[in-house]
């Protein structure tokens, strides 16, 4: 036994190393997914304890070059299988499959080099439960930290010297716990970012049917008022008639282009863009609008987001209300649309109704939606 290695046990903080374990929505030509796995390299110099322990042994020199081998091939698969798994931790079952064979590859020559070096083969134990811990499954992380542990200190216990293994022995069991903690949390990380994708994914999908919804409601009630028009001037003017088509022809080039748009995430409009399209749509149905206050006084964040929701309530005043005045109030931080139409009595909250609500709250605002003091509904956006 060389007493020159007590060191071995330096050896374990090497593993449990610093490899980074990534997650698969890293960029792929980022540095760490590419090159991160050569941390793992700088542990291996570690190495050089069983490689001068066989240097110091008894054996000839066919089992000392042998010996050598052995090592050099262990620390390749060590570095290989660090640099090809270690972005599965978390994510794919296939992937710890696969390093099952380079696992047991490693230990096969951690056993080979024992006629060799002898008790100093437990210097090993350090690569192979921070191996275990960062390409294996939680399961056979536990299952190879326990017997790791128990053939270390039977190997020192056996053999009659546990001074010179006395840090090893107390490093492993560290290390065992440090690995487990930092997997831990590296699996709920990866867990958490795939949360928050699927999430991202959800919430861009709400945003998306939300537009197409306004979009299509706003343009197809708009086409469809128009068209209902343009068949009562056929008798009487077909002039009129005609005007009203092309209107309906760059209505619905509007609305493609809109949702085009929305699809792209690029959908925007102002409050007075908004304001301009939706009188223009009201006095084509023949409803009055009273308008109270003005656009220029709103903040330019706030007023995407009103211009949405006015989209939607009118909207809603042209297809269900049967109204004959509009109110449109305009504030800094408020806006009301109230009609003297029908009342939302014995009616459902439809997607429109929800969308409202959304865009306001995902804004900062509260949106009300209930009965007007002249008979048919108001929506209600406020601040604060």
């Amino acid at each position: 036994m060389d007493s020159d290695l007590r060191g071995p046990g330096a050896v374990g903080s090497a593993p449990f190393p610093g490899t980074p374990v990534t997650s698969p929505h890293v960029e792929p030509d980022s540095f760490w997914p590419r090159y991160g796995w050569l941390l793992a390299g700088v542990w291996v110099v570690f190495l050089i304890f069983p490689v001068l322990s066989i240097a110091r042994s008894d054996s000839l020199v066919p089992g000392k070059l042998t010996g050598y081998l052995l090592i050099a091939a262990f620390a390749a698969i060590y570095l290989w299988s660090f640099r090809t798994y270690s972005s599965e931790l978390g994510v794919s079952a296939e992937g710890i499959i696969a390093a099952r064979l380079p696992f047991a590859a490693l230990v096969l020559i951690a056993a080979g080099l024992g006629p060799i070096i002898g008790p100093n083969v437990i210097s090993f134990g350090p690569f192979i439960v921070s191996y275990a811990a960062y390409l294996l499954s939680a399961r056979a992380m536990w299952i190879v930290n326990v017997l790791v542990l128990a053939l270390s200190t039977g190997t020192v216990v056996i053999v009659g010297e546990v001074a010179p293994f006395i840090f090893l022995l107390i490093l492993l069991p560290v290390l065992i716990v440090v690995n487990a903690v930092e997997t831990t949390l590296i699996r709920r990380s990866i867990a958490a970012d795939d949360l928050r994708l699927d999430y991202a994914v959800l919430t861009e999908q709400d945003r998306m049917a939300r537009d197409v919804h306004d979009v299509l409601g706003h343009s197809l009630t708009a086409v469809g008022l128009k068209a209902e028009l343009a068949e009562r001037l056929l008798e009487s003017d077909v002039d009129a008639a005609r005007a009203e088509l092309r209107q309906i022809r760059a209505l619905t080039a509007e609305a493609m282009d809109s949702i085009r748009a929305t699809v792209g995430g690029l959908r925007r409009t102002t409050l007075s863009e908004e304001l301009l399209s939706v009188r223009a749509v009201l006095n084509d149905a023949q409803v009055k609008t009273v308008l109270v206050g003005n656009t220029h006084s709103v903040d330019p964040v706030r007023s995407t987001v009103l211009s949405w929701i006015l989209r939607e309530a009118v909207t809603n005043v042209l297809r269900h209300a049967h109204a004959t005045t509009c109110w449109i109030h305009i504030s800094p931080d408020a806006l009301g649309v109230e009609d003297d139409g029908d009342s939302l009595a014995g009616h459902q909250e439809g997607h429109g109704m929800r969308g409202m609500r959304e865009r306001a709250k995902l804004a900062g605002a509260r949106c009300e939606i209930g009965a007007s003091e002249h008979g048919g509904t108001k929506v209600s956006v406020q601040w604060g």
